[in-house]
């Protein structure tokens, strides 16, 4: 998902400009502190080539890519965590980062898939991942058609992907496009754009398949999915944000030392869970956003501008500062530079970087935190 870019000042926290040393703020005796360095072996950089990843000593530093609209970039559009703890990335006209427990990811690639679709909208259904695949009429000028697909399952063992239902199985016209989704844990929810010469026109429906998705046929035939159509309300509904004071009751506790005149939005999701929830505190105007995961040991949100809440036990690992809440910040990023999704996986923390103007994106890439060392090492 895009985020806007943001300033986040500091909220309400000491943080220490010496690089990672631990510190028991005065302010909160229930937090640690500390602010890495941006240069330091707790961390790495790595960005984004034409069609893999490298590591770069500052983000700043890797090779100039022209500023395109976010929905064409090669960038990490969304990320979650399974529930037996490996990291998902989704990269936009790429493929997925596929981190099990390890400081650099597996690559898995299918270029006839990603290379001219926009990806986004990772969930969980059961077990196994899925996302989507849109292709944008105005980037794409070719008509859609029935065997266009739309939701891809990744297959975790096998590292492939499937294809699980396409335009056709939706009953789309050639003139349409889905140009939103959401998957709530049993019904599927779409938002539907058709171009007829000067003329757009919307419809929202609302889905699900008939079997098992992870057993459907990769192409379209009838009797897949049973489909019904919503009001614009209730598209709305079902993602539109809520008041911060309705959020899970762990994420309230995490970021209770924000000040309640801060504006920000949350991003939440559930580790292995559906599509994420949208929780506001305040009026936010300025587009200051965070994202966050609940799992059964640990919960963690990252703002944009690199400033981290976490509580809790890496996997397999004791709890960090019995249990109390842990703030920190990633290394600043340059102007006009941000944070976006981010995984957990194993001891490491890995967060999206991107170089933004408005609703295009330039440079992109991931850093890796070595959780380990921060926190339990010594």
């Amino acid at each position: 998902m895009k985020l806007s870019k943001i300033c986040l000042p500091v909220i309400g926290i000491c943080v220490l400009l010496s690089g990672c040393t631990k510190k028991v703020s005065k302010h909160n005796p229930q937090k640690v502190d500390l602010e890495l360095k941006h240069k330091s072996d707790d961390h790495k950089w790595f960005y984004f080539t034409d069609d893999s990843y490298a590591e770069i000593d500052l983000p700043q530093r890797s090779p100039i890519h022209s500023l395109k609209p976010w929905t064409e970039s090669v960038r990490i559009c969304d990320g979650n965590v399974s529930i037996d703890g490996k990291g998902i990335l989704l990269v936009n006209h790429l493929g997925v980062l596929y981190f099990d427990s390890a400081e650099t990811p597996v690559l898995i690639q299918d270029y006839q898939l990603f290379s001219d679709s926009t990806a986004g909208n990772l969930v969980f259904d059961g077990s196994n991942p899925y996302f989507t695949l849109v292709k944008n009429s105005f980037f794409n000028k070719a008509t859609s058609d029935s065997n266009q697909l739309h939701v891809i399952r990744l297959s975790e063992n096998q590292k492939m992907f499937y294809p699980a239902v396409t335009y056709g199985d939706l009953h789309l016209e050639d003139s349409a496009e889905v140009s939103g989704t959401y998957f709530d844990g049993e019904n599927w929810f779409s938002s539907i754009k058709s171009t007829k010469g000067d003329k757009v026109s919307f419809k929202y429906i609302k889905w699900n398949t008939q079997s098992d998705m992870a057993s459907l046929s990769p192409t379209t035939h009838d009797g897949k999915v049973s489909i019904s159509q919503i009001t614009e309300a209730s598209y709305r509904k079902v993602n539109s944000p809520s008041a911060f004071s309705n959020a899970p009751v762990r994420l309230r506790e995490l970021l209770r030392s924000i000040p309640k005149d801060f504006p920000f939005t949350v991003i939440c999701q559930d580790a292995g869970g559906n599509s994420p929830r949208y929780f506001e505190s305040g009026n936010d105007d300025e587009g200051t956003f965070a994202n966050a995961i609940i799992k059964d040991s640990w919960i963690c949100a990252v703002f944009s501008d690199g400033t981290t809440y976490f509580s809790g036990g890496l996997d397999g690992r004791p709890l960090i500062n019995n249990g109390k809440t842990v703030a920190f910040r990633l290394p600043k990023l340059p102007r006009d530079y941000s944070y976006q999704s981010f995984v957990i996986s194993g001891t490491y923390l890995i967060v999206a970087w991107e170089e933004s103007d408005f609703y295009k994106t330039g440079r992109s890439g991931f850093l890796t935190v070595d959780m380990e060392k921060l926190f339990y090492s010594n």
